[in-house]
């Protein structure tokens, strides 16, 4: 048996609950899926409901703070997880 992420549309309980919470997070439009969903990396973390608040709101804090733009704190993040080799 293989473990399945969960989108927006089939999530139920408590991850729709977090996916409903992440959703309301102000984004640049550009990260906003047209699906109307939640971002896939969101998404990536959905067998754990409970850590999706921690990961991205570690995150949100952690980018919301410093000298540097949106974009260019993205390009870091982007690059760091290529040399990581990250997968997503």
């Amino acid at each position: 048996m293989g473990l399945t992420i969960t989108g927006y549309a089939q999530a139920t309980g408590e991850l729709r609950d977090v996916y409903d919470r992440q959703r309301e997070r102000a984004l640049p439009p550009a990260y906003r899926p047209a699906h109307g969903g939640v971002p896939g990396i969101i998404e990536a973390h959905s067998l754990d409901p409970a850590l999706i608040p921690m990961v991205f709101g570690a995150s949100a804090t952690l980018n919301s703070v410093g000298p540097l733009s949106w974009p260019e704190r993205e390009l870091i993040n982007a690059l760091t997880s290529r040399l990581n080799q990250c997968l997503y």
